[in-house]
């Protein structure tokens, strides 16, 4: 059988980075942008660290990206890690020794930390100090660099009273709207070297979630249909065949989302998450945050007191 010879050169560098890497670049969350802006100029003219930010909201919305992007605009360092990978409190003690002056230490998944981490953590972002416990049992205080932590979760409610308050900044990322969805899929298509009419833009943006990444996600797979078939231009009838070969409903819907309509539906009755689950071939923890979120978003069920049920 002979291979069909793809031209991919009239496509641009299929591995191109993509992630915002300015304020003018990153769309929407405008208001988090301005005051950020503004803490960022009273740091420089101050000559000191801005204050501690906590980024709650979404998977998917850009808390990391934004803290990559306030370290680029700030010019200067950002140690990321995640909050399941510190274990032990000499751990972080170590990291925070590690951090030049005014350096950014970005932890995402933060409500991950155990508690015990959490209290070393305490006085570090109030006095940029470190308290040591030697062999003798007697204790010394270290003093470590100015640094800004940013944190980000998807569980705000997780976070403890006391560790909240440490922080001068608290932004919640917001809902995308129509018209940031379109800008964002005619960035990345743009990036990726993908022509199309503007009409094309409405057609994908009812096809996906108000999320960047899952929006991003979706160009991701229209480029790679496309270089399959060895097309440039995404015409209507293009769009309609990679839309049928994915099987994407409206809002984002998939295949799973569809399965779990379909057992609420033949079920006609309340069902827990887990009685889902094991009909969906999943686990519960994956129904309740990869499944169902869309489909509250959407209104397509609620959850109530006896389990979940089909909105009509």
């Amino acid at each position: 059988m002979k291979i069909k010879k793809l031209n991919t050169e009239k496509f641009l560098d299929l591995n191109i980075h993509v992630r915002p890497d300015n304020f003018d670049d990153f769309i929407g969350q405008e208001h988090i942008k301005w005051v950020i802006k503004t803490a960022i100029e009273s740091g420089k003219m101050r000559k000191w660290n801005i204050g501690h930010i906590l980024f709650s909201g979404p998977s998917g919305f850009g808390k990391t990206t934004m803290a990559h992007i306030i370290s680029k605009q700030w010019n200067i360092g950002i140690k990321a890690i995640t909050g399941y990978a510190i274990t032990k409190p000499s751990e972080i003690v170590s990291i925070l020794n590690s951090l030049q002056t005014w350096d950014i230490l970005f932890i995402d998944e933060i409500h991950r930390l155990k508690p015990n981490i959490e209290e070393v953590l305490y006085i570090a972002m109030e006095d940029f100090v470190i308290d040591m416990v030697m062999p003798e049992w007697w204790g010394v205080r270290i003093p470590i660099n100015p640094f800004t932590l940013i944190w980000a979760t998807t569980k705000s409610e997780n976070l403890s009273q006391p560790i909240k308050n440490r922080f001068i900044y608290h932004f919640h990322f917001m809902e995308y709207n129509t018209q940031e969805k379109i800008i964002i899929i005619k960035k990345y298509l743009t990036k990726y070297g993908i022509k199309f009419d503007d009409t094309i833009l409405e057609k994908i943006c009812k096809k996906v979630d108000a999320v960047p990444r899952e929006i991003h996600n979706l160009c991701i797979k229209v480029r790679d249909f496309m270089v399959a078939n060895n097309e440039k231009n995404l015409t209507e009838n293009l769009w309609e065949k990679f839309f049928a070969h994915n099987k994407i409903d409206d809002g984002g819907i998939t295949p799973l989302h569809k399965k779990y309509l379909e057992i609420l539906e033949k079920a006609d009755r309340p069902m827990g998450a887990k009685a889902i689950a094991v009909q969906l071939g999943i686990n519960e923890k994956a129904v309740e945050e990869d499944v169902e979120p869309l489909l509250l978003k959407l209104g397509k069920i609620e959850k109530t007191g006896a389990g979940r049920i089909l909105v009509s």
